[in-house]
C-alpha cells in the first residue's frame, strides 16, 4: 500500500499552533475600532472538522496561492498566513476575499501579540 504524501509545514507554523493553543486572542483594528478576536477553531494537520488540509482546499478557491488558513473565530472570520510575503491577515466573513486586514508582518510577530483573557 502506497503512503500518502503529507505536505511539510514550516517550523514557525508549529510554534504558532503551540502558542495559539495557550493564548488564543489577538487585537485587530476594524473601521477605527479595536476588536478582541478569540480564535476558537485552530486548524491542525489532523483528520476531522478542523483539518488544516481540508480547509486549505476551500481557501485555495478564494484566496491567492500560498495562503494557509490558520484558525477561525466564533463568527467564522478567518485568520490566514500568506506564506509568500510572510504576513498574517484576518478576513471578515461576508466581505470579498480581497478585503483582508493585516494583523502581523509575520507569524513570529503574531505569536508575540497573542494573549489570553478569561471571559467572565
Amino acid at each position: 500500500m502506497a503512503e500518502v504524501d503529507t505536505p511539510t509545514l514550516p517550523p514557525e507554523y508549529y510554534r504558532w499552533l503551540e502558542t495559539a493553543r495557550r493564548f488564543p486572542m489577538l487585537n485587530v483594528w476594524r473601521e477605527g475600532v479595536l476588536c478582541s478576536v478569540k480564535l476558537s477553531y485552530l486548524l491542525e494537520p489532523q483528520k476531522g472538522d478542523r483539518d488544516l488540509f481540508a480547509h486549505l482546499e476551500r481557501v485555495q478557491r478564494l484566496f491567492p496561492e500560498g495562503c494557509l488558513p490558520l484558525a477561525y473565530d466564533v463568527f467564522g472570520n478567518l485568520l490566514l498566513w500568506d506564506m509568500r510575503d510572510g504576513a498574517v491577515y484576518l478576513h471578515w466573513q461576508g466581505t470579498p476575499p480581497s478585503r483582508r486586514v493585516k494583523v502581523a508582518p509575520s507569524l513570529e510577530d503574531l505569536c508575540e501579540k497573542l494573549y489570553y483573557r478569561p471571559i467572565h
